[in-house]
């Protein structure tokens, strides 16, 4: 067979295992009053597919080979999980209404959806920005790392000033998080005077991704005043 021929028959093989590698699934998404629930998101295991339900309350989203769970998410109802086993209509309903106003996370914050050990399902939650500009008190922060302990929720700073973010499990030896001031990647931020911060933000699981394994440990992302 000439190279070329072969060349196509694989380039033909690799758009079909392409193809038959993903899985549209479509379904629709209710309360307990089989009410169609609206602007609900879809995630694949800990990624946000960046679907959306339709005022209908239905769905349609394109599933990669290996996922293992899609999950939707509302503001007001809460998350709701389904094992994944190459079904092409999946039907999620809000059997307990409502979450109870002070259980809701804001409809404009950043959610995350992570697998939680301790309660063996999958949690949705709010990732963390701190808008330091506004709330620093310089006399009261003496230190980037008293900073993060009494205003960054999700992480543990210890005495001896390490960050662990909670609910990141990985295989390296180390705990520590990657460091990402400014867009650049750095081994230690304590030279970061308290006051020179303008935002900070945790990331983990699916959001720290963008940082291969880099940012297995989670992502403590600081933006400096300009």
């Amino acid at each position: 067979m000439k190279k070329s021929s072969l060349l196509t028959v694989m380039l033909f093989l690799f758009f079909v295992g392409s193809v038959f590698a993903q899985t549209k699934v479509s379904g629709t998404v209710s309360n307990n009053k089989n009410k169609p629930i609206a602007k609900a998101l879809i995630y694949l295991d800990s990624i946000n597919s960046n679907v959306k339900t339709d005022k209908k309350g239905n769905f349609e989203v394109v599933v990669p080979e290996n996922v293992k769970a899609l999950h939707v998410y509302s503001s007001k109802y809460g998350l709701l999980s389904h094992n994944f086993n190459g079904e092409t209509s999946v039907n999620f309903v809000y059997i307990h209404g409502k979450l109870p106003s002070k259980d809701r996370l804001a409809q404009k914050d950043k959610v995350s959806i992570d697998y939680d050990e301790t309660s063996d399902k999958y949690v949705a939650y709010k990732v963390e920005t701190v808008e330091a500009e506004e709330r620093i008190d310089a006399v009261r922060f003496l230190t980037i790392y008293d900073l993060i302990r009494d205003r960054v929720a999700g992480v543990i700073v210890s005495r001896d000033n390490r960050i662990v973010i909670r609910g990141v499990k990985s295989l390296s030896a180390s705990q520590d998080p990657l460091f990402v001031v400014d867009g650049t990647i750095l081994t230690s931020i304590s030279h970061i005077l308290p006051i020179d911060v303008d935002t900070i933000s945790v990331l983990k699981g699916a959001d720290a991704g963008y940082y291969g394994t880099q940012g297995a440990n989670g992502v403590l992302v600081i933006k400096t005043k300009s």
